[in-house]
């Protein structure tokens, strides 16, 4: 039966390789004829009349980059420390929330970091730590071992936390409110676990908190809760999983339906164009070089770490999460978006939130409780558990996981009014 399932999977795996070459040279044209000019090439971007410039650090003989916008003037509690996650540019993909947050307050200054060693001229470098974790192998889930595949420990998240506050320390931080998205958030807990004193805040987007059930992981990739991990340390499954995941919305959607319908008579050159072509087809043009540092990063967490990771993060730090509001919910073909619910049976902030879907597997409209939501203008926020840890819960309308691309202004208004709060109670 095991030498069958092999056979199976190999096949399997020719037909992915093949599939994901057409679709890679589809997706690769397609880029061409939508956009201008690259982004991430750039050095100097604007964005709806936002500044940004492109700049490195040298820590220990490696050029870090990071983008800067805003008041060059500002103080530290008008400083931001944005990162961003993956597959999506770490960079790239926080520009249009930064833009709008610059809007609404043009004192701040933002400070957006990328995933360090994402930049694309590092290398990996194998060492003699071996890998966290094992494999789940596609289409049957079979476990493998990496128990003795050796890893570049540079690509860890504790690592990137060690490079980010040299980083910071270098151009003279020491002290700013900190937003991340997916990856970056899990760095920067690491940062605050090991310098709470640089943080005047946290604001969490797209990411899970501390509370996971054992058989939800089981799920996947049929319904994930919370990002399937163990499925990326393998780049082509990567690769494979999100094409059929944005294009065919196999097993589950991932793009807001609310974004997408905005985007019908989105004008190319567009600011929304723009955000679209990122998210649906940027980030499935993934370079060989970008999914083996991924394969890197994923050998070495997995959600339980992080969950328990949380545990040591300091009680004194106000801390704020954004989700995007769609998060499992079923679109018109009735398919279930994304990956992070945030009510219900798989409730991720069960600790966190009131219940604003009671026991269900996924939004119904007639079991909505909305005495726990106070609508905003860009945004709503949900009502918090007196024994909350977090001091603010926001859902952005028209957007699921990624709600930074899909909804920036939203997710601006949310993370500046907990910012504003924040600062009014240390005056």
């Amino acid at each position: 039966m095991i030498l069958f399932k092999l056979s199976l999977e190999n096949i399997f795996k020719f037909f992915a390789f093949l599939y994901s070459f057409i679709a890679g040279l589809i997706i690769s044209l397609t880029v061409y004829l939508r956009e201008k000019h690259i982004i991430k090439d750039l050095k100097s971007i604007d964005i709806d009349g936002i500044k940004f410039k492109k700049k490195t650090v040298l820590i220990e003989g490696y050029e870090h980059q990071y983008t800067l916008c805003g008041s060059l003037n500002a103080k530290s509690n008008e400083t931001l420390i944005m990162m961003g996650g993956i597959p999506s540019d770490p960079s790239e993909s926080m520009f249009w929330m930064a833009a709008e947050i610059i809007k609404m307050n043009s004192s701040f200054k933002i400070l957006i970091l990328h995933l360090p060693f994402y930049e694309n001229y590092s290398k990996i470098e194998l060492k003699d730590e071996t890998a966290k974790f094992n494999t789940l192998n596609l289409p049957f889930n079979r476990e493998s071992s990496n128990e003795n595949v050796k890893v570049d420990p540079k690509f860890s998240h504790y690592n990137q936390s060690k490079v980010v506050e040299k980083i910071l320390k270098k151009l003279e931080i020491f002290q700013a409110h900190f937003i991340g998205h997916d990856r970056g958030v899990i760095v920067f807990e690491h940062l605050m676990i090991r310098n709470k004193d640089l943080f005047l805040s946290l604001s969490r987007g797209a990411q899970v908190w501390d509370y996971y059930e054992d058989e939800w992981s089981e799920l996947a990739p049929s319904i994930c809760v919370g990002p399937p991990h163990r499925f990326m340390t393998k780049p082509w499954q990567l690769k494979l999983l999100f094409n059929l995941i944005t294009f065919f919305e196999f097993p589950f959607a991932i793009r807001s339906e609310g974004f997408l319908n905005k985007c019908k008579d989105a004008k190319k050159g567009s600011e929304l164009f723009n955000r679209f072509t990122h998210l649906t087809f940027r980030t499935n043009m993934l370079s060989k070089n970008f999914l083996l540092k991924f394969k890197q990063t994923m050998y070495q967490t997995d959600s339980f770490l992080e969950i328990n990771n949380r545990k040591r993060l300091p009680d004194n730090i106000k801390i704020m999460q954004f989700q995007g509001e769609d998060e499992f919910k079923l679109n018109s073909k009735n398919k279930l978006i994304s990956d992070q619910p945030y009510f219900g049976k798989y409730n991720l902030f069960k600790n966190e939130i009131e219940d604003i879907y009671p026991n269900c597997e996924y939004q119904v409209p007639n079991k909505i409780q909305n005495q726990f939501i106070d609508s905003k203008n860009d945004y709503k926020k949900v009502t918090l558990l007196p024994t909350a840890r977090m001091s603010f819960f926001a859902l952005i309308p028209d957007s699921a996981h990624f709600n930074v691309i899909e909804n920036p202004k939203g997710c601006a208004s949310a993370v500046n009014d907990f910012i504003s709060e924040c600062n009014l109670e240390k005056i």
